[in-house]
């Protein structure tokens, strides 16, 4: 690590005006990245949306068949 004290102001200046950029560069690419997984997601929500309905069909089914069972043990 970097002894800070030894570096004089301009270079910490220089250090920190470099690192600001770094950082504006980092969050730009995150914010890109985030964005295409959200584009691919959206690309994808009718697949999800009938992953969906089928679990749903399943408990339904699955409800009914506990509902017939739990009549038939009366």
């Amino acid at each position: 690590m970097t002894n800070f004290n030894i570096l004089s102001t301009e270079r910490l200046r220089a250090l920190i005006t470099d690192t600001e950029s770094t950082l504006k560069q980092l969050t730009a690419e995150l914010e890109r990245r985030e964005f295409v997984e959200q584009e691919n997601e959206i690309e994808h929500l009718e697949e999800h949306m009938k992953g969906a309905e089928l679990s749903l069909s399943t408990i339904r089914k699955f409800l009914g068949y506990i509902v017939a069972d739990l009549q038939g043990r009366k």
